[in-house]
């Protein structure tokens, strides 16, 4: 049978390993005995793989990490013999993985069924100096490396479904990031979906429930 309907489950940034011989989450387990296809890859820039493999996202966050998901967005719609070809592939990701949904949508616009952004960077300005700076340089120097590597600047490329997701307590990636995306989105007429928590810290706690069944609700239109 299939095609089947895919969910790439995206994370992208450094310091992560993701992809193991296990499922990650029990989600991943209930979406496929839903009849979906769980796929995740650990792109370059992720951890645990040596210096040569992380290096290509310094100073060029959001470049080497998409054409990576893209590369795998590619290969499953070419898997026909697994009925996985021509299938409607939705992407989600939350924190750096929000982020690299955004990028993902607004690289390949009409590539992804659906995309789903929790608690995205959308300006890197925005974010922990520390960890920030050790990739992009200082944002006074280098403000192009800064303007490109964000996902503000082509917000209006994105054409495809769009949920955000965001803790309004957030104290990790703050919500300012997500407020300026909405008013990208806004200014160029862009229609998106939106669920916020209000007190809601990064990792929404509490809500994990919550923030599933929109999704899924979202996935299922």
């Amino acid at each position: 049978p299939g095609p089947f309907p895919v969910l790439m489950q995206v994370y992208g940034g450094p310091h992560a390993h993701n992809v193991t011989r296990k499922f990650t989450a029990p989600i991943e387990q209930y979406l496929v005995s839903k009849g979906w296809a769980v796929f995740q890859l650990d792109n370059r820039g992720s951890n645990n793989r040596g210096m040569a493999f992380e290096a290509p996202i310094y100073r060029a966050m959001g470049g080497v990490e998409v054409q990576d998901q893209l590369a795998a967005l590619n290969w499953i719609k070419s898997q026909a013999w697994s009925g996985f070809g021509a299938a409607k592939v939705a992407v989600n990701g939350w924190s750096y993985g929000g982020y690299m949904v955004l990028k993902l949508l607004e690289a390949a616009p009409g590539a992804f069924a659906a995309g789903i952004a929790g608690a995205p960077v959308t300006r890197w300005e925005l974010y922990d100096t520390a960890y920030t700076e050790r990739y992009l340089g200082n944002p006074v120097t280098e403000p192009g490396v800064y303007a490109k590597s964000g996902a503000l600047g082509d917000a209006a490329k994105i054409s495809d479904p769009l949920l955000l997701i965001h803790g309004m307590a957030d104290d990790n990636v703050v919500f300012e990031n997500s407020t300026a995306l909405m008013t990208a989105l806004q200014r160029a007429k862009k229609p998106f979906d939106l669920m916020v928590y209000p007190g809601a810290t990064h990792a929404t706690p509490g809500l994990e429930v919550h923030s599933w069944i929109t999704r899924l609700k979202f996935l299922g239109r």
